[in-house]
Order: C-alpha cells, then structure tokens, then sequence
C-alpha cells in the first residue's frame, strides 16, 4: 500500500498538528500538584472525540480521570497507552522559557510534557485522523487508555485494569516510550524493567538539636548512611542477601537480540557530560548491563541543614529514596522482603521501610504481532532498521494494563523523543522534525497490525529474529 495520500496530508497539516500539542503543552497537569488535572483530561477526551472515538472517563475513586477511547473496526483489536500527566518541573531558573510555555525555536518545541508523553499521543491521534482523510475507515479497532497518574506510580490504572479486564483484552499494546538514539536510530522496545520505589527512613531525638549533642544522641543520618553501605558495594553491586539469585539467566532470544545492540558510547558520554562508564565497562558487557542488569539508585537523600548558611546540629531524622529497576525473575513485593531481611540481619531493625509505588517487569517476544508491525514500518519512514531491546531500562505500569488478561497482552514501545530530549529535566523537549515523522510512522503502524499475516509461533520467533539480524 502506497502512503503517499497520507504522507502528503500530514505534511500538509503539520502546522495544525504542532499547533494542538502545544494547546495541550500549555496546560499545567503535574499530578504531584493536581493542578489543571481534570481540564486536561477533558481537553484529552475532546480530542480522542475529534478523530470519531467513542470515549468515556472512569473515575476511580480520590485518583485522576482516566480516559477511555475506541475508534476504527475490524477482526483485531489493539491498546495505545498514553499518559496526560507530567514531571514537576523543578528550578525554573534552569529552564530556557516557561515549562509550559510550549515555544518553538529553530524546529525545537520546548514544554514540560512535550517528551512526555503529550507528544506521543497527540502524535498518534494525528495518524488516526490522517488515515481516516486518506483512507477511510480503520482496518483494526484502537483502544486508546489515557492515565494520569504516570508520575504517581499510577494507582488508579490498577484498580481500573482488575475492574475493566474485558476493555483491555487485545492482540497487542503500544505503549508511549520510545526516542531517537544518539546514531538517530529509532528504539523500540519489547519490555519494560519493573521497579520498587522505597523511602528508607531513621529517627533520632524528636526534633534537630544543637550539634555538641553529637557525642551521646544517635544521629539518624549515620544511621542511615550506614544502613545504605550494606546494600550496594563500593564496585557497586547489589548486596542484599540473596538477591542475585533470584535473577533469571538470559534466554536464547534475549541473547540473540543483545548481539544486535551497540550503544554510542562516545555520543551518550558526550550527551551526559561523563568520562566513562562504571566499573570501566564498554561494548557488549555495557550493553547488558543496561538492559538487562537490576539497579539500585539512591534518588535523594534529606536531613538536617542544606539551606545556605551555616547551622551545626543533630539531625532528628533522615531519609533516602530508592528505586529499584527490577529484572525477570525479581518482583516488587519479594525486593521488598529481601531488604527487610536484609537489613534485619544486620541490626538496623530500626531502619523504616516504606513503600512509595511499584510496577512489574513487562516482556514479549520480537514475533508478536504489534512487534513485528512496528519493527517492518520503521525502515520506511526512518531509513535505517530501528534497535530493538528486549526491555527497556526505565518502568512503568505496563502490568497494569497488558497483564490484566491471561495470557499477558504482547506489548511494544515507541516515541517521537531524541537522546537530548531530557524527560524529566529542564528545557524538556521534542524536535517538530521527530514529531512529523512519528505521525507518518504510527500511520504505518496501523496498516501494520491489519495487514500481518498471523503466522504459527515458532516461524514468527524465526523471522523475527532473522529480520533482527540482519
């Protein structure tokens, strides 16, 4: 099928295209804050509305709107996963213009959601309308689910996927995350890590007391700080008892697709400004470890004084946040129970755990159907087969959505990003160049799903991973 119709159509309303993302852009929604949440997501459902979705909003429970959209028909059914919500956005003293701001400057659109992920979905409502002018009707029926609470560990999500299982039955999911490498390289992912987000936390004396206390009062801080320095080495390895175990060897797939996969390494340092990579690593064993090697971040630290000037005292408490990016076979709930363990064993009985939010590792194999359609399309619009990981890096709640029936729902992932896009940091942004092209690709995508003939499971597994080879 020829997409020059299409093609000519999304250029021809790219200015419109850019126009509805930096409306959207220009609204507040930072669900740590609440702030302008539920305008965004009726402007959300307004716009599922404009390409003929049916739509309806869930309200589940305190949570935010979750937004409901169906369009298109026929023999296959798929899920698109979008979020409306976005990061905080930090010092604005750090960013070029207003976070929300939604300015253009040399092809550059610079908003708090811009990456993430208001321009993926506004992107992939543009290819439904495209097709829908050019070619009519949707050969396959898009579900679209629209959370948020992406930045709140998405409670609500769960609760609507156990209570609304039949929505979510599909042949496959796209899901929101994805970018250009440093190589301009399209990445497209078959999984996500899972994560445990955790609070740590030590208490001293009731309150912070004047530092000469420092010789007879427990200091939470060196409570902590020491408690730390258990569960991850000086080389920094995971130390938790009984951890590593419970990672699952690499299967045959996994290793056949890791040989596909070469980081710029050069680019990236330069991109994040660093001399080199842990434990001087580099080439294939980089590669695996970033895909598939569990982590273990301390993301903050907080206690006594860090204002300016000077002021000696005793903490009365201190606590640290980390996350945990979890690999087959490692859950939430068992991270959780090895650390208590853990920290147990070696006294720190007094050491709080908390639990901020968590997700499931999520992965599918490269011969699913809504894989092989988004890995076929890519070459087409972007010149170059695209790289495929068998998980990505980062977490989500893709357990949620695609492990709501059983068997799990295939998922893929992909976005209109770029390795300086810089999600969750100031002067987050997208290329207007990427955010065309991902509306010509999602357009592709869609032809995909109806047109793939489905094949047995062991030829698909073949021709994927021949394909992947190549």
């Amino acid at each position: 099928m020829s997409f020059t119709r299409f093609d000519r159509y999304v250029d021809r309303h790219a200015r419109s295209f850019t126009e509805r993302l930096q409306d959207l852009c220009r609204m507040p929604s930072v669900a740590a804050r609440g702030t302008g949440m539920r305008a965004v997501a009726e402007k959300v459902e307004q716009m599922l509305q404009r390409v003929g979705a049916g739509t309806r909003a869930f309200k589940v429970g305190s949570g935010f709107p979750i937004i409901y959209g169906e369009c298109g028909a026929g023999p296959r059914c798929f899920l698109v996963y979008g979020h409306y919500d976005v990061q905080p956005v930090g010092q604005l003293t750090e960013w070029s213009s207003g976070p929300f701001a939604a300015v253009v400057v040399d092809g550059v659109l610079r908003a708090r959601g811009a990456s993430n992920s208001k321009g993926d979905l506004v992107a992939r409502l543009a290819a439904v309308e495209a097709y829908q002018k050019t070619y009519g009707k949707l050969p396959v029926c898009l579900r679209f689910v629209v959370e948020g609470e992406d930045g709140l560990a998405s409670p609500s999500l769960y609760r609507f996927a156990s209570e609304n299982a039949g929505l979510l039955r599909a042949d496959g999911c796209v899901w929101d995350d994805g970018y250009k490498d440093t190589r301009e390289r399209l990445v497209i992912n078959l999984g996500f890590k899972g994560i445990a987000f955790l609070e740590l936390r030590a208490y001293g004396a009731r309150t912070d007391l004047h530092s000469k206390w420092g010789g007879i009062v427990p200091n939470p801080a060196w409570r902590l700080v020491q408690a730390l320095s258990t569960v991850v080495s000086p080389k920094g390895v995971i130390t938790i008892d009984g951890f590593s175990s419970h990672v699952a060897p690499l299967t045959s797939d996994d290793r056949q697709m890791l040989k596909t996969i070469e980081l710029d390494e050069a680019g990236l340092r330069r991109e994040f400004r660093i001399g080199g990579w842990l434990h001087g690593m580099t080439g294939r064993e980089l590669a695996k470890e970033l895909i598939f090697g569990p982590t273990c971040t301390i993301c903050g630290i907080r206690t006594g004084h860090t204002e300016a000037g000077a002021k000696t005292i005793l903490p009365g408490a201190a606590t640290a946040r980390l996350d945990f990016r979890l690999v087959p076979d490692l859950t939430p709930e068992l991270v959780v129970t090895l650390l208590r363990e853990h920290l147990d064993k070696r006294g720190f009985l007094d050491v709080e755990i908390n639990e901020l939010g968590s997700a499931p590792y999520a992965k599918s194999s490269p011969a699913s159907m809504v894989a092989r359609a988004a890995i076929e399309a890519a070459g087409e619009v972007y010149g170059q087969p695209p790289v495929v990981y068998p998980l990505d890096p980062a977490s989500g709640p893709v357990g949620a959505v695609c492990g709501a029936n059983d068997p799990p729902t295939p998922v893929v992932s992909f976005g209109i990003s770029h390795a300086g896009s810089n999600p969750h940091g100031p002067d987050e942004n997208i290329r207007l160049d990427d955010f065309i092209q991902g509306v010509k690709y999602f357009g592709r995508v869609i032809h995909g799903l109806a047109a793939l003939e489905d094949e047995a499971p062991q030829k698909r597994a073949q021709t994927a991973l021949v394909k992947l080879n190549k």
